[in-house]
């Protein structure tokens, strides 16, 4: 078993890896990725130097300094430096990701499967390779909560990512629903109603009920018990409480009902769903 994941063999395993692969031809790694069935999970990649090859024949495309890749775990993995290229380095995060990052990892332009962004300016790259150098070291490191550290690089480098996207309208909310959604989140585990969140931003439960439709596509109650399943995972995967505990710490006094809506939003109960991520 190879235990360098920059050589073939290696068995990502694991819930998060990450690093630097410095190609230069003719060296030990100048050689091609080929894993035609993917990977158990997601590889998001870099490139600061040099230039590199996907794919191959008619479907080949080449990527160079500040393009980025997102590799879902059904997508063909065939790379290698670039034919007329002396190097290819590019910064990599391998990664098994949590449900709640779903709308990150669906990026606007994907081609044989593989989602690419290109061109980004030297700023963005630069910020985005500081959250692969800190990913990297932290996960290495034996600093406490070094775990928890990682993933929480990792989920700002992939909202940073989503947030390139050409698809992604940067529309300003009202400060009134920005406002309503600060009330609820600070008391996401009391039972608060309708009218009381509409009496602290100084509207008519109608009228707020309506905006809040408007600029966010769906109801303050869908919208609590989104904020409430997504904190209910976070519990799940990082603390041993019980998952009653869980449910009354997120706001449902209910352990039933807790359930129900935890399935109906993620596909599975909240045991289900602790087994499977953990």
């Amino acid at each position: 078993m190879q235990d360098d994941p920059l050589k073939p063999g290696y068995n990502f395993d694991a819930h998060l890896v990450a690093g630097l692969t410095p190609i230069i031809e003719g060296d030990e790694l100048d050689f091609t990725i080929d894993r035609p069935n993917g990977m158990k999970g997601y590889i998001l990649n870099l490139t600061s130097k040099g230039e590199g090859t996907l794919f191959s024949g008619d479907q080949a495309i080449n990527v160079g300094p500040g393009d980025l890749l997102l590799f879902p775990p059904t997508a063909a993995h065939y790379y290698h430096r670039k034919a007329d290229s002396v190097c290819w380095f590019h910064r990599w995060v391998y990664f098994r990701p949590r449900a709640f990052w779903h709308d990150w990892l669906s990026w606007q332009d994907e081609q044989h499967g593989v989602y690419i962004t290109r061109g980004l300016d030297q700023t963005t790259v630069h910020h985005l390779e500081r959250l692969f150098i800190d990913i990297e070291y932290t996960a290495k490191s034996d600093e406490p909560y070094r775990s928890d550290l990682s993933i929480n690089l990792l989920e700002q480098l992939l909202l940073r990512c989503k947030s390139l996207q050409p698809d992604v309208v940067s529309k300003p909310l009202d400060p009134r629903v920005i406002e309503a959604m600060n009330y609820m989140t600070q008391n996401l585990n009391q039972d608060f109603t309708m009218e009381m969140v509409a009496s602290h931003i100084c509207l008519s439960p109608s009228r707020l009920g309506h905006l809040f439709r408007e600029e966010m596509s769906m109801t303050i109650t869908q919208w609590r018990d989104d904020q409430r399943i997504s904190r209910a995972k976070q519990l799940l995967v990082t603390t041993n409480y019980s998952v009653n505990q869980i449910g009354r710490i997120v706001g449902y006094t209910d352990p039933l009902y807790f359930s129900r809506v935890f399935k109906r939003k993620s596909g599975v109960s909240p045991k289900r769903y602790r087994e499977q991520i953990t």
